[in-house]
C-alpha cells in the first residue's frame, strides 16, 4: 500500500535499491568457488574481500564483526579454493597456485564489475589475502578504486625473523627459560621441535600467541572464537585442515614471498595496521610505505589491536574504511 504515496521517481528509487543478501557457487578458473554478497542496497559501492591464512575464511568473522559496513558498503566475501565453502564443495582442487589465485580474483572483479554495472570496484586483502591483493592491483589497475592492505603481507621471510626476535626479547625480559629454549630449536631449526617451514611456522604462531603478539586485545580472542562457531553453515568447518591443506599446496608461494619489488601502484593505498602485530610485525609495513609510490597512500593505525584490527576494534575498522571509500 505504501507504494500509492510515493512520487514515481521514489518509486523508482525503492525498486531499484535493493537489500543483499547472496550465497552462491560462481566457476572461477574452471572450478566453483563460494562467494558471498551482503549490504543494505545494490548501489553501495562494491568491495571485494581477500581472506587471510592461506585456507582461512573469513566470512564468518565479517558477519559477526562487521556487519555495520554493510549499511555503507556491498561486501563481497569470496572463500579461495582450499579454502571454506569452497573446500567442503570441493576437497581437492586441480589448481592451486599464487598465480591461480590471481587470475581467479581477476575473473571475479569481472563478474563482479558487470553485476554491478560499475567500472571499478573497491579491493581490501588481509594478511595472506593482502599477498593476492597487492598483485591485483598491480597488474590490473584501471579495475579498482582503491586498495585496502589489512596487515599487509610484504617480505615473509623478514617478517618471520623479526617475529621470532621480538618473542625472544619478550622472553629474556620474562625470564622465561622454557620459552628461551624453544627459541634456540626455532632458531636452529631442530626437526625435533618442527620438521619444516610450515611447521616451524605453526610453533613460532603458538609462541607469539602466549605474549599476545598476534592478537593484542585478548577480550576480543573468545569473540573470535565464537563468531567461527555461530554460524550452522561453518560449524562442521574443519578450520586447520583448511589451513595446513591449502598452506601445503601453495608451499613456496607462501613462505618466500617478497612483494618489495611492487615499487609503484596506479590506484589508492591504505594499509590498515596493528600497532601490536608482531605476526607480521609493522615495521616491514612501515619501510615499504615509505618507498611506495602512489597517487594516494596511507598508513591507518590501530592503537589497541594486533594482527587482527578488524575484529580487535571492529567498530574502528569499519568506520576508517567507510570514511575512505565515501571521501576517496
Amino acid at each position: 500500500m505504501l507504494s500509492l504515496f510515493l512520487t514515481d521517481s521514489a518509486k523508482g528509487q525503492a525498486e531499484s535499491s535493493k537489500n543483499i543478501s547472496e550465497q552462491l557457487y560462481i566457476q572461477l578458473g574452471g572450478e566453483k568457488q563460494y562467494v558471498e554478497i551482503m549490504s543494505t542496497s545494490n548501489k553501495n559501492p562494491v568491495l571485494l574481500f581477500l581472506h587471510g591464512g592461506p585456507g582461512w575464511p573469513q566470512t564468518p568473522q565479517l558477519r559477526y564483526f562487521n556487519s555495520e559496513l554493510t549499511k555503507s558498503i556491498t561486501i563481497v566475501a569470496w572463500e579461495q579454493p582450499g579454502c571454506g565453502k569452497s573446500f567442503m564443495k570441493n576437497p581437492d582442487p586441480k589448481n592451486l597456485s599464487l598465480e591461480k589465485l590471481i587470475s581467479d580474483g581477476h575473473e571475479l572483479t569481472q563478474w563482479l564489475k558487470k553485476k554491478f554495472k560499475t567500472r571499478k570496484i573497491y579491493l581490501a586483502g588481509f594478511s595472506w589475502g593482502s599477498v593476492i591483493g597487492l598483485n591485483l592491483v598491480n597488474r590490473f589497475p584501471d579495475d579498482y578504486s582503491a586498495y585496502f592492505g589489512i596487515s599487509q603481507v610484504i617480505n615473509l621471510k623478514r617478517s618471520i625473523d623479526l617475529s621470532r626476535e621480538w618473542i625472544k626479547k619478550e622472553a629474556e625480559l620474562k625470564n622465561d627459560t622454557a620459552m628461551l629454549r624453544k627459541i634456540v630449536m626455532l632458531e636452529k631449526k631442530d626437526t625435533s621441535f618442527c620438521k619444516n617451514d610450515l611447521d616451524c611456522f605453526l610453533k613460532k604462531y603458538e609462541m607469539l600467541t602466549e605474549y599476545h603478539g598476534a592478537i593484542h586485545n585478548t577480550k576480543v580472542e573468545a569473540e573470535i572464537d565464537r563468531s567461527e562457531k555461530k554460524y550452522p553453515d561453518y560449524k562442521e568447518y574443519d578450520w586447520m585442515k583448511g589451513f595446513i591443506y591449502s598452506a601445503d599446496r601453495l608451499g613456496n608461494a607462501l613462505f618466500q614471498t617478497d612483494l618489495s619489488n611492487i615499487k609503484e601502484l596506479k590506484v589508492p593505498v591504505y594499509f590498515f595496521v596493528g600497532r601490536y602485530d608482531w605476526n607480521l610485525p609493522t615495521i616491514v609495513t612501515e619501510d615499504y610505505f615509505k618507498a611506495l609510490l602512489a597517487p594516494k597512500k596511507e598508513m591507518v593505525w590501530f592503537e589497541n589491536s594486533g594482527h587482527e584490527p578488524l575484529e580487535e576494534e571492529a567498530h574502528a575498522f569499519d568506520n576508517e574504511l567507510i570514511k575512505r571509500i565515501r571521501h576517496k
